[in-house]
């Protein structure tokens, strides 16, 4: 069972939805033993089988309706989906003043169209808008919700479900009214059952597999009612992966003859450097006239002469 939360417990779920972000409100919501957000950080991480089948069933929607859908995209889908999911829990509080259980399936099933119709996208991105829409009884919706909050974060559990209802949706396929079966066809279109998943079940056994192929049964039973013998019931089997298409008989255009190498550049060569212009030479001789010239002893100096 959840905690209960509090007036105060939900104003700090919504600063840390406001200021900090989706998986910080849901790691808290986690703490406190609320199943929906494991699910959830499941699909924004996509880290379990459940989330990554949740994103790519989204995906394939908005490429059928026509809906470009980015990263950008993803996080604003992910913030409405939690303040669809904070506004259930206050609405719970207004109604009784605590807190004091989980969102169930008619809360989360009008918070996710909500949250799909915000970006243009119809309700049916969601992976059990079909799902709840084939399973035609509320009850019953109840306990495969209840079922789907239980297995969050067990990845056998997750892997139970999910390929439980990828058959649950292949039975509908081929044994419901035309209504129905187109639903479940176009659900079985858009759904990327791992391979895994499949090999994860048939080596799973237990109390958690008995209780939910129990369930699948009567829900096949209540919903579908009995399948006539003769049925064939569609196996899941992944779309291969495209082939390059080829041109017979083409051959590749040659690649471009590449440009000439270019020449080396000539050196650059630095002029020569000019001599300064220097005063010439002096003889020591003294200018004609000076009295002064060489002595005896080779030293200049003045000479002087008497004249008688």
């Amino acid at each position: 069972m959840p905690q209960n939360l509090t007036k105060q417990d939900l104003q700090t779920l919504d600063i840390l939805l406001t200021y900090d972000s989706v998986s910080t409100m849901y790691a808290v919501l986690q703490q406190k033993g609320y199943r929906y957000a494991v699910l959830a950080e499941n699909v924004v991480s996509q880290s379990s089988a459940s989330g990554a089948a949740a994103v790519g069933f989204l995906k394939a929607t908005a490429e059928h309706e026509g809906v470009a859908v980015s990263s950008d995209t993803l996080n604003f889908i992910y913030t409405k989906m939690a303040r669809g999911y904070l506004d259930a829990l206050n609405a719970q509080f207004n109604s009784q003043g605590v807190v004091n259980r989980d969102i169930n399936h008619r809360e989360a099933w009008d918070f996710h169209s909500k949250a799909f119709g915000a970006y243009g996208l119809s309700a049916d991105a969601w992976t059990l808008n079909s799902v709840f829409t084939v399973v035609a009884n509320d009850v019953m919706r109840e306990r495969y919700w209840s079922e789907i909050l239980a297995s969050a974060g067990d990845p056998i559990a997750e892997a139970v479900i999910l390929v439980k209802t990828e058959n649950l949706m292949a039975t509908a396929s081929v044994i419901g009214n035309s209504q129905i079966k187109a639903i479940a066809q176009g659900w079985r279109a858009r759904v990327d059952t791992p391979t895994m998943t499949a090999a994860v079940l048939n080596g799973t056994a237990g109390m958690v597999a008995d209780r939910l192929s129990g369930l699948f049964r009567d829900i096949s039973n209540t919903v579908l009612g009995p399948i006539p013998p003769e049925t064939v019931i569609p196996v899941w089997v992944p779309a291969p992966t495209p082939t390059p298409s080829s041109t017979p008989n083409s051959t590749a255009a040659p690649s471009p003859i590449p440009p000439p190498p270019r020449p080396p550049a000539p050196p650059v060569r630095k002029p020569p450097k000019r001599r300064p212009n220097l005063p010439p030479p002096t003889t020591h001789q003294g200018h004609p006239g000076s009295g002064y010239g060489p002595t005896v002893w080779g030293n200049t100096g003045p000479r002087f002469r008497l004249d008688p």
